[in-house]
């Protein structure tokens, strides 16, 4: 399978729906071979993904994906990682989750310079506004706030 072509096929594809590739990966889950693509939007109608996704297919050869792997073609989604500053740099105004030693919990993300991010986060009812540096943070996502 050959991974740079299945991009090259829908690269284009997604173009024409002002779209991109987040990630594109193989796993396996329940003893069975998959094809993980993920687009990079946060919110999409399932008759839109299933559109792209037949578009997709059509235009796969038989040898551009291993018989043995199914294909998943979904959203990235709203809680989506924070892997870089860049990721953070978009996020500011997002709700976030957050994991590092000075905190764990969510909250929302209000600036970001450099390596610092500034967080304002709810201390058994008042808000609060913390400091946390980006390479302390062992894990973030943005969240859905309900």
């Amino acid at each position: 399978m050959n991974i740079e072509k299945i991009k090259e096929k829908l690269t284009p594809i997604l173009a024409r729906n002002n779209l991109a590739i987040y990630s594109i990966r193989t796993k396996k889950e329940f003893g069975e071979k998959i094809l993980e693509i993920l687009i990079d939007v946060e919110t999409m109608d399932i008759n839109d993904l299933e559109k792209i996704h037949l578009e997709f297919q059509a235009s796969l050869d038989d040898d551009d994906l291993d018989p043995d792997y199914f294909l998943e073609l979904s959203s990235v989604g709203l809680e989506r990682p924070l892997k870089t500053k860049a990721d953070c740099e978009k996020a500011i105004g997002k709700y976030i989750y957050l994991e590092s030693q000075k905190y764990r919990g969510f909250g929302t993300l209000l600036a970001f310079d450099q390596d610092l991010m500034i967080l304002e986060i709810n201390d058994m009812g008042r808000m609060k506004k913390i400091e946390i540096t980006f390479d302390s943070a062992k894990k973030m996502r943005t969240a859905v706030k309900f």
